[in-house]
């Protein structure tokens, strides 16, 4: 089937939304269809009363018998006479419909005897394309002697030019004339006067023409605009701006004539940066590393800059009057839609900017909400039957990985947590991810994470709950949740009925920890990857030993841990460590074994440079103190670590020791000294603060598995680190050039010198840190390093 796309060519030329619609519809419909398009465009302005008349009559004209179809979506392209029309309307003109001043009359009144006589003529014979020759000689006699005419006649716009528009647009979208017409969104098909009425319009979104759009880090709030005056409002955004509280800038993509009128608003507040016009490559980045888009229209058609920001994970602040991206802006769901009132405004951008989970969650919403928002969709429904794609055009599924945890995962706060949560956030570029996990507490939940990535959280029946607590009560162990899943979990049978659901489509399934591989190999028979975050045995050992009957419960963790290491395609480690001693202790293969490092998530973890540190110390009102941090989740080695700080907080009186994490939930009840804080589990923004004014991030860590997580956030945030050599494992780190690595023994002597450090030497250090860190363990990196062993593999799509 041959295709002409039609529509007008503005004069002078420019490119918008339109444009880009028109390519992108016609780019599909020849690379991915079967059928052939091509592009018809006319140039028409429409400065002036005969422009606009004289564009009508070239379109009306257009001889397409040659195409088997034809799609207009713009004035005046639908006055094309064809037998197979589609509409697919972005917009009338809208100075003469939808934004025609109110208090301007419909029609005009003259007593001119011409005009009332073309004004009758018109009534008469809306619709009919029959009458349209008459009517054009008609309105040219008219205009050959208008120097006899009023002069208000022929004003732009004004009541007779939208008469005629009116007219003329009745001829071209009758219904004897279209045999289908669709929108580009519900607020264009639900406008007055836009479709005949009656007939049927089908709401069809289109996709940005940007193919990279993606998350990448949250540094500034962003828009992008033609700078001409009229319905873009760039003013009342500059305005917020003026009450936004928040040290963040904004950034203002485009050109156009109220630049100048713009930058003058703006006056002196470095925060605001123009632009000016960018390519597709800029804009796709400067989405990807916006924290918020904000776009506030008035009325627009559909508002494409909103789909793109929500493809690019980003919340998208709006205002109630912007029409199109109200269709998506779903209050405190996918952002905001506010009165147009820039202190409103203001205050959720402020918002925003102090809760950044918030605005993460946001982001993730609504790139679920826009993801069918796609030039296939579209196609298949703008054409219907007519459609017909190629065989070598198929869409390829994306592979899909299935990971079962005995542990929810978002919102992230734990090591194991935000490996998770990270790793995967990564890897969903290449693969779909749905997490099948369980929670102790709390109700379920099934929703998008992260872009790609799902979590469907089960909790514990009260018969799981109840066996478990029966087995605490045996054993006197309390951390037993994951060693007794095996015995356990059909005890809840949704559990098992949504890691089957999910499992049916996946192409590999994933036992995160080894506790649900019975649990796995019950519901299906993928392929199976083991992802071993520790040695479960070890671990296990130093947590049990204390118990008379944890024996059982040890033996139950070798006998899982076992069969895992054996029936695992590929198993994941965390250091290289780990893979030698799963082989020493139960034989496994070491060519099943890849690293995965743990990582860090820079765009999270905020750097403080010594400087800033001693100002944000003096702010809190903290200067002349010294701290020293330990982060850590109740995890036997943590523990262990926490409890030498005990008795090094005894000796340090000069000192003040912080404690993070559930860790402290472990010394419940317990005397503290007066140097020793417990802050417990803390949010981003908390551990941020807390990262930030530190003096020293210790580790004195001397057992456990894998690698440590909050060695990771500790140079990432530029804190002077104190470690032990076994705290340090499998992090490649240098004595002195990264951190202080030092014998538990002598971490009394390394606080103290550290306290005494000149401050050239440090900075250097944590300078070395952060740039390591940033080329060895940002999850980014990681990520793409796995990926690139799985197509290696041949695992990867």
């Amino acid at each position: 089937m041959k295709i002409a796309i039609l529509a007008p060519s503005a004069v002078p030329f420019r490119i918008g939304g339109a444009e880009n619609l028109w390519w992108g519809l016609l780019h599909h419909i020849n690379q991915h269809t079967a059928h052939q398009a091509d592009l018809i465009k006319l140039p028409s302005p429409e400065s002036n009363f005969d422009e606009l008349i004289d564009n009508y009559w070239h379109f009306s004209q257009l001889d397409l018998s040659h195409f088997d179809l034809v799609i207009s979506g713009k004035y005046p392209s639908w006055m094309v006479q064809h037998p197979n029309h589609i509409c697919y309307m972005l917009h009338k003109l809208r100075g003469l419909y939808d934004t025609y001043p109110a208090s301007w009359p419909e029609t005009y009144t003259t007593d001119n005897r011409e005009i009332s006589a073309l004004q009758k003529f018109m009534q008469k014979n809306k619709g009919s394309r029959d009458s349209l020759s008459e009517f054009y000689q008609k309105i040219n006699q008219l205009r050959s002697c208008r120097e006899y005419l009023p002069a208000d006649a022929f004003q732009f716009p004004g009541p007779l030019i939208r008469e005629i528009v009116h007219y003329l647009d009745s001829i071209g979208l009758a219904p004897s004339a279209v045999k289908k017409y669709a929108a580009i969104a519900h607020n264009v098909a639900n406008r007055k006067d836009y479709f005949p009425p009656g007939c049927r319009v089908e709401t069809i979104y289109p996709p940005p023409i940007l193919k990279n759009l993606r998350s990448g880090k949250t540094d500034y709030l962003f828009t992008a605009s033609r700078l001409e005056y009229g319905s873009k409002r760039i003013g009342v955004l500059i305005e917020a701006m003026k009450y936004v509280k928040t040290d963040i800038q904004f950034k203002i993509a485009g050109t156009g004539d109220e630049l100048n009128y713009l930058k003058e608003l703006a006056g002196d507040d470095q925060r605001i940066i123009f632009l000016g016009f960018v390519n597709d490559r800029e804009l796709e980045e400067l989405y990807a590393d916006a924290f918020a888009v904000l776009y506030i229209p008035y009325d627009e058609d559909y508002g494409l800059i909103t789909v793109e920001a929500m493809m690019s994970s980003k919340p998208v602040i709006t205002a109630a009057d912007s029409g199109g991206p109200n269709e998506f802006v779903r209050n405190e769901e996918t952002g905001y839609s506010v009165p147009l009132d820039p202190k409103i405004i203001a205050e959720r951008i402020d918002y925003l900017c102090k809760h950044p989970d918030a605005a993460q969650r946001m982001g993730t919403v609504g790139k679920k909400l826009v993801e069918d928002i796609t030039w296939e969709n579209a196609v298949a429904r703008l054409l219907g039957e007519n459609v017909r794609y190629t065989a070598n055009t198929a869409v390829q599924k994306r592979k899909k990985i299935t990971v079962a945890l005995t542990y929810p995962i978002f919102p992230p706060s734990g090591g194991g947590q935000s490996r998770v949560f990270h790793l995967y956030r990564h890897l969903a570029k290449k693969f779909d991810v749905e997490l099948v996990t369980f929670t102790d507490s709390g109700e379920a939940f099934q929703g998008e994470i992260a872009p790609g990535v799902w979590e469907t959280r089960i909790p514990q029946s009260p018969q799981h709950l109840e066996a478990e607590g029966s087995i605490r009560l045996r054993t006197g162990v309390l951390q037993i949740t994951d060693v007794v899943m095996p015995q356990l979990y059909r005890l809840t049978p949704a559990y098992v009925e949504a890691l089957r659901k999910a499992a049916s489509d996946s192409d590999l399934i994933v036992a995160c920890n080894s506790y649900l591989l019975p649990a796995i190999q019950e519901v299906c028979d993928r392929p199976i990857w083991y992802e071993a975050h520790d040695v479960q045995v070890d671990v296990k050992k130093n947590i049990f030993a204390a118990y008379e009957k944890g024996g059982e419960l040890l033996e139950a963790a070798r006998k899982v841990e076992s069969e895992c290491c054996q029936v695992s395609d590929l198993i994941v480690v965390c250091c290289y460590n780990d893979a030698v001693r799963l082989k020493e202790i139960y034989g496994t293969d070491l060519n099943k074994f890849v690293e995965v490092p743990n990582g860090v998530d820079l765009d999270a973890v905020s750097y403080v440079s010594p400087a800033k540190r001693i100002f944000q110390k003096k702010q809190l009102g903290l200067q002349g103190s010294f701290t020293a941090l330990f982060i850590g989740s109740w995890h036997a080695p943590n523990v262990e670590a926490v409890r030498y700080i005990l008795n090094a907080a005894a000796r340090m009186p000069e000192v003040n020791f912080l404690i993070v994490g559930n860790v402290c939930w472990a010394f419940s009840g317990e005397q503290l000294p007066l140097n020793v804080s417990f802050m417990g589990l803390v949010n981003d923004e908390i551990k941020n603060v807390v990262l930030g004014v530190a003096d020293a991030a210790l580790n004195p860590v001397v057992s456990g598995s894998g690698t440590n997580l909050k060695m990771l956030d500790y140079l990432a945030a530029g804190i002077p680190i104190i470690t032990t050599p076994f705290g340090a494992r499998g992090l490649g780190l240098e004595d002195g050039k990264h951190c202080i690595i030092a014998e538990i023994e002598h971490f009394y002597e390394a606080i103290s010198n550290l306290k005494e450090e000149d401050i050239s030497v440090t900075s250097s250090r944590i300078e070395n840190a952060r740039q390591y860190v940033e080329q060895k363990f940002d999850w980014a990196v990681i990520a793409n390093n796995f990926l690139e062993y799985l197509k290696h593999l041949r695992i990867e799509n």
